[in-house]
């Protein structure tokens, strides 16, 4: 897989977290109801996204990776948490998401997730 590519996945991936992070701790700190767990899966996905858009930016900058295959693996771990997450959101496994918007959010974090399962898969193989 082309190392450009994957870099874009991966920067969609960590700014879809960020995005999906925020709105869940603005919605924990306005309820009083299970706020404690909805900020820290909040901070979760806060880091989680600013661990995956630092990793895609990283394969933006990086000529030629001598660690293609730690880097797929690595986007292949992110792939496989952003699915779970994203089911959860659907399903409702998750109780705090109930934004307004959870279900089209937790289809985006599928999407995301199966294309970084996707890249990882093709930069472990190279």
């Amino acid at each position: 897989m082309d190392q450009k590519l994957s870099g874009i996945i991966g920067v969609l991936g960590g700014g879809l977290d960020i995005i999906v992070g925020a709105l869940l701790l603005q919605q924990s700190m306005n309820s009083g109801s299970l706020a404690m767990m909805g900020s820290w899966l909040a901070f979760f996905l806060l880091i989680l996204g600013l661990i995956v858009l630092t990793s895609g930016m990283y394969l933006f900058g990086a000529p030629s990776m001598m660690n293609r295959v730690a880097f797929g693996r690595l986007m292949m771990l992110y792939g496989i948490i952003m699915l779970l997450l994203g089911l959860g959101m659907i399903t409702g496994i998750i109780p705090i998401m109930m934004m307004q918007a959870s279900i089209a959010s937790g289809g985006l974090m599928i999407v995301s997730g199966l294309a970084m399962l996707y890249s990882g898969f093709g930069m472990r193989k190279m």
